[in-house]
């Protein structure tokens, strides 16, 4: 397998992880008592993810050889999906903390 595409798989597969520790994910809600530890623990580990995702992300870009294959177009766009990524754990801790909705 060509690194871009591990780099971009191993970009996605973080990316899905990090959905699970999203504030709002009801599973969380059972493992930690306090919404202080979940808030805590959940903005600690999509901090962590996110960056090794973006630090993945940007390694797909740069080891991106053939111009015509799909993991060129692919690995342009993942930067902007960590960012939808991104502004959805942000809307999600702040509907947590009951700032918005």
């Amino acid at each position: 397998m060509a690194r871009s595409k591990l780099y971009f798989y191993l970009s996605s597969i973080l990316i899905i992880i990090s959905f699970y520790f999203n504030t709002r994910n009801p599973l969380l809600n059972m493992h930690f008592n306090s919404m202080i530890k979940l808030i805590f623990v959940c903005s600690i580990i999509n901090a962590i993810i996110l960056i090794i995702s973006i630090i993945f992300a940007d390694k797909s870009i740069k080891h991106a050889r053939e111009k015509s294959d799909w993991i060129v177009n692919a690995s342009k766009l993942l930067p902007y999906v960590i960012l939808v990524v991104i502004v959805i754990h942000i809307i999600a801790a702040l509907s947590t903390f009951g700032i918005i909705f």
